[in-house]
């Protein structure tokens, strides 16, 4: 079954004999869209990731080796927020907060938030800035993806002109819908809902705290939850065919990171996780579609992260090279000098490095706090929607 679309929208309907089926509704461009027998929906290609269903398999498979290698939070302990410019801040609006259901936080600045995290967006300037693509995707985890499927008929109208797009839509038990947003960043959505009403604890002792940590509880590791709320659950960056070694060992030795190789031998090439906070993983997969122009819309992009060990951080990097003051953020930090990063609570790096050769494998600012930053594990305004 082929339609002619650009937005595609799907809108659940209950059948005379209650099947859940799914609708669409067509705008002005061509593009294939198929239903297969299974309940999935999928649109134009999803390039330079792993897809949904894959990456939900391995940031749980990720969030199980964390646990059996270190309780402790070492490394990174905590990803606050994705920076990213986008393009009009209606259309950002009209994305973020009507459609996905975030949260606008009461400060002056266009920051939106989900769970505990945030994204913290700047619209486009001609001239100055355009707007910026991760080289894989995002996994964010929401309330209900009923209620985000409910909102599509009017996002579609919103929205039209722009990337806006449903590339793939899973009606299967636990569920996902993978979306392409107003800039053309891949957004995976997964059912916080679902979620919790498949808890069924494993274990059963008098203990309380066994029950909740073990396998199917509230604190298990196989929860895409994030601390049992929405949030970002992973960020899936696509990395050159045979970088993830180089990757593992940069975050393993500059920042002392939990690493754990998640897949090999595949048709792309190799998987790692890095943990950057209680179930929530940097997510590098190899993949052989990257194309120089891919790492170029995505330069710029920045992740808020907070770490325990942030003087020898800074000595680690300094030695390399590799501190960066970012020009767009002087008004907030400066980070040349380490008497700079100590009074502002800062450091910025973001080139990854190969730690044998010296060359930059990929760019993605890494906005550093220490974990006695005035804003670590801040409770940002949210209301589920």
């Amino acid at each position: 079954k082929i339609m002619r679309i650009s937005t595609l929208v799907w809108l659940l309907s209950s059948t005379a004999a209650g099947v859940t089926t799914a609708l669409s509704v067509s705008s002005s461009t061509s593009s294939s869209t198929t239903q297969s027998n299974s309940g999935i929906m999928a649109g134009n290609q999803i390039r330079n990731s792993l897809g949904a269903n894959r990456l939900r398999t391995l940031a749980k498979k990720a969030a199980r080796l964390d646990e059996t290698k270190n309780l402790d939070l070492v490394g990174i302990s905590w990803l606050e927020h994705i920076n990213l410019v986008v393009g009009t801040q209606p259309q950002a609006e009209a994305f973020y907060e009507d459609f996905l259901g975030f949260s606008r936080d009461p400060s002056a600045k266009f920051h939106v938030n989900l769970g505990q995290q945030q994204f913290h967006l700047a619209a486009a300037k001609e001239g100055e800035t355009t707007p910026q693509r991760i080289t894989g995707s995002i996994g964010l985890v929401v309330p209900d993806l009923d209620s985000v499927r409910e909102r599509m008929e009017q996002s579609s109208k919103s929205l039209q002109g722009t990337l806006f797009e449903v590339l793939e839509d899973r009606m299967d038990e636990e569920g996902s819908l993978t979306i392409s947003c107003p800039c053309g960043n891949t957004l995976h959505l997964y059912c916080a809902k679902r979620d919790n009403e498949a808890l069924q604890p494993s274990a059963s002792t008098p203990q309380k705290m066994v029950n909740l940590h073990a396998p199917g509880g509230s604190y298990s590791s196989n929860r895409m939850a994030v601390r049992g709320q929405p949030g970002i659950r992973f960020v899936e960056i696509a990395c050159p065919v045979g970088s993830t070694p180089a990757i593992m060992k940069f975050y393993e030795e500059m920042l002392g990171c939990t690493v754990s190789q998640l897949s090999e031998n595949e048709e792309n090439g190799q998987t790692i996780a890095i943990s950057v906070g209680p179930g929530i993983h940097l997510l590098y997969s190899e993949s052989s579609t990257v194309t120089p122009e891919d790492s170029s819309a995505m330069e710029g992009v920045h992740i808020c992260i907070y770490v325990p060990q942030f003087k020898s951080l800074y000595d680690k990097l300094d030695e390399n090279k590799l501190i960066f003051t970012n020009p767009r953020f002087v008004h907030l930090d400066t980070c040349d000098t380490w008497e700079e990063a100590m009074a502002s609570r800062t450091l910025r790096f973001k080139d990854i490095i190969d730690l044998d050769t010296g060359d930059k494998i990929l760019e993605l600012e890494h906005e550093t706090r220490p974990m006695k930053h005035g804003q670590f594990m801040k409770v940002p305004f949210y209301v589920p929607k």
